[in-house]
């Protein structure tokens, strides 16, 4: 069915509801292939010709990322209490999902396999968690920032239909360190943990991450809550999340290649 337009204060229906975010997320699986897994960056990593250096400086990035997103995950929690209260079944898969970010496989968590797969590349906590990041690496993690706390709760939700492609971005991850670069299971365990955490239902129960938020998406419709500022709408918070990921890769990859000369 064609997909409508999400307005405010009126509710969809449940089949109305899927149709529009399948409809985005689709939007956002193409925006996604053009603008990281065909980007430079990740087609260099997936032939195994992306020099170490370059990879050591994404992953320097992208941990101090993976840290400040987990946070902003659990604030989302308090933030949009009201909204879950409407929706209390939704309350313990929320629950699971950000218990998953600190807990899995043990405290603190996702920081955990970071950092085991940080010192595989040989970078230190220091390294990761306390240098500057590049503006480019940033810009999504601020963009994530401003929507949580100035923006609404539909459009925070919309921004997060990126965790689907990255659980496959990570697969691909996995598959150049241990296939091109020498990388054990154990050394890559960060991208297997975010495959299966991202993708799949995973420790006894726990909803995908992608599955979570698109059921989210689709409660948010249904409940008449499509509420948006100006100057943005639900498909320009999904694929803007896109674009800067995509920003991040090709900075890093720019930054990291000159240097490398």
């Amino acid at each position: 069915m064609e997909a409508k337009t999400p307005q405010l204060a009126v509710k969809m229906s449940a089949q109305e509801a899927k149709a529009y975010v399948d409809e985005v997320n689709a939007k956002v699986v193409r925006r996604w292939n053009e603008r990281v897994t065909q980007g430079a960056f990740m087609k260099s990593l997936t032939d195994g010709s992306l020099p170490i250096s370059v990879i050591q400086l994404f992953f320097r990035n992208w941990g101090a990322f993976t840290i400040e997103i987990n946070t902003l995950i659990a604030a989302s929690y308090h933030k949009h209490l009201g909204f879950f209260k409407r929706h209390t079944d939704l309350l313990g898969p929320f629950g699971a999902k950000v218990a998953d970010e600190f807990i899995h496989p043990k405290p603190p968590g996702h920081v955990l396999v970071m950092l085991q797969t940080a010192e595989a590349l040989g970078l230190s906590e220091v390294d990761v968690l306390r240098q500057p990041m590049l503006p480019e690496a940033r810009a999504i993690l601020d963009f994530k920032r401003a929507l949580l706390w100035e923006g609404t709760v539909a459009e925070w939700w919309f921004s997060m239909l990126t965790e689907e492609p990255i659980g496959h971005w990570a697969a691909s991850w996995y598959r150049a360190l241990t296939g091109h670069y020498g990388f054990s299971r154990e050394q890559a365990i960060y991208f297997s943990t975010h495959e299966e955490a991202d993708l799949k239902e995973h420790d006894e129960g726990v909803m995908g991450h992608g599955s979570f938020n698109r059921a989210v998406m689709e409660r948010i419709l249904q409940d008449g809550y499509a509420d948006v500022r100006e100057g943005y709408n639900l498909e320009y918070c999904a694929l803007t999340a896109v674009d800067l990921y995509g920003v991040m890769h090709r900075g890093v990859y720019e930054q990291g290649m000159a240097e490398k000369k």
